[in-house]
């Protein structure tokens, strides 16, 4: 019966604070109690603190809400958005930024194959230079090497008459060998670079002319 009445005794007590002259009291203040039940008084309760409370006039107006402070897990979940927002704006700046400098870098290519070349038979005809020059550096260096093989075959051969004879090959004859070996090997690597040089000419030159066509089509202009 005693807690079936409360709510008409807060309301009777609210209702006595707020008829007394404004002037002889402090601003009222109401909040939810554990049982959710409105109280009002002068203070807000310590343990009702972190609750929402509102503050009313001595018309029983509300002219202030102080709101409920977020719990642990609310501030946590709303740290993880703002992070989880953060990285979405620095993501999407870092796109534009690299959508930016490859129209960067686009441009400046353009401008550089409209003002190289005149016609797509230019741009043959300076890819083929380049080319025969590559192409006689490996043949050069085929030569090289066949040069090498062959003193590396001699050297070989003596070694193994000394050997059917029953004579060790001398150190140095060894280290001439091993050097013969040494060198052909290097050229050899050296003609695989060139050749994956070769290609890749290949390729940019094939994008060069592509893209020369697509401006020519296209009407570009230098700017």
């Amino acid at each position: 019966m005693k807690s079936a009445n409360r709510p008409l005794l807060v309301s009777f007590v609210l209702s006595a604070t707020l008829a007394m002259p404004l002037s002889g009291q402090a601003a009222i203040k109401c909040w939810t109690n554990k049982e959710g039940v409105r109280e009002c008084g002068n203070i807000v309760p310590p343990e009702y603190a972190q609750q929402e409370s509102r503050t009313l006039d001595e018309r029983g107006i509300t002219t202030d809400v102080i709101e409920r402070a977020p719990t642990a897990g609310e501030l946590e979940e709303k740290a993880r958005q703002e992070e989880a927002e953060r990285l979405r704006l620095e993501e999407e700046e870092r796109l534009q930024a690299q959508e930016e400098q490859r129209r960067k870098e686009q441009a400046a290519y353009d401008r550089m194959l409209l003002s190289t070349y005149l016609s797509e038979e230019e741009i043959l005809r300076s890819r083929d230079r380049k080319l025969v020059a590559i192409d006689a550096t490996i043949e050069l260096t085929r030569i090289t090497i066949g040069k090498l093989q062959e003193n590396l075959d001699k050297e070989k051969a003596r070694a193994a008459s000394l050997e059917r004879q029953g004579k060790e090959p001398s150190d140095r004859a060894l280290e001439d060998i091993e050097s013969l070996q040494n060198q052909i090997q290097n050229k050899q690597s050296y003609i695989a670079s060139k050749e994956m040089e070769r290609q890749e000419l290949l390729n940019q030159y094939e994008a060069d002319l592509a893209r020369f066509r697509e401006l020519k089509a296209s009407g570009k202009k230098l700017r």
